[in-house]
């Protein structure tokens, strides 16, 4: 039986959020790197702002931090820099798609999110604690919705597909560089 088109279904919200991100990911025109964190200079240069990047091991004495909800990154955004903490015992491939998750509400959602104006915070960076972050997040925390968390993931997912593509494209360089036969048929 044929449907009028008033009942057919929408088109597949995943499928069209991930070709909004493809899209996006493609006009950014990112270099080429082995590590999605390589892209800090890239992103610093394309939001004018510095990111500093802040590896922490949560303490797994702590119940909370078993707790599979809790965060393996984070991004705080302060007056003129951007901080993102990432747990520094996972895997580097699921750091790197952390990493690219916060980069998405970087450059996705920061209108959603409020800058902390802590003067005294940009100094303790360096030595902050894990659960002095969360204190001060918990006050400041984010708009973001399910659908933007489900954007960030798409996009974190797709750098990492960006960075294996410039991996196998380094692969193919050196290995045609290093074969004469395939340098003779290259000229």
């Amino acid at each position: 039986m044929w449907h009028s088109r008033r009942e057919r279904k929408p088109v597949d919200e995943a499928d069209e959020v991930e070709r909004r991100t493809r899209a996006f990911i493609e006009e950014l025109d990112l270099p080429p790197v082995d590590n999605v964190l390589d892209l800090v200079p890239f992103m610093e240069e394309r939001m004018s702002r510095e990111i500093q990047l802040v590896p922490f091991v949560p303490d797994l004495s702590d119940p909370e931090a078993l707790d599979p909800a809790a965060p393996c990154g984070v991004w705080m955004a302060l007056e003129e820099t951007d901080v993102l903490f990432f747990d520094d015992g996972v895997s580097p491939a699921y750091t790197e798609i952390v990493a690219g998750h916060e980069f998405a509400h970087m450059l996705l959602h920061r209108n959603k999110k409020q800058s902390i104006k802590v003067k005294n915070l940009r100094s303790l960076i360096t030595t902050i604690e894990p659960s002095t972050a969360q204190l001060v997040l918990g006050r400041n925390r984010s708009r973001f919705t399910e659908p933007d968390e489900f954007e960030a993931e798409m996009f974190g997912t797709l750098l990492q597909e960006h960075v294996s593509a410039s991996r196998a494209a380094a692969v193919r360089r050196s290995s045609q560089e290093s074969d004469p036969i395939a340098r003779t048929l290259l000229r």
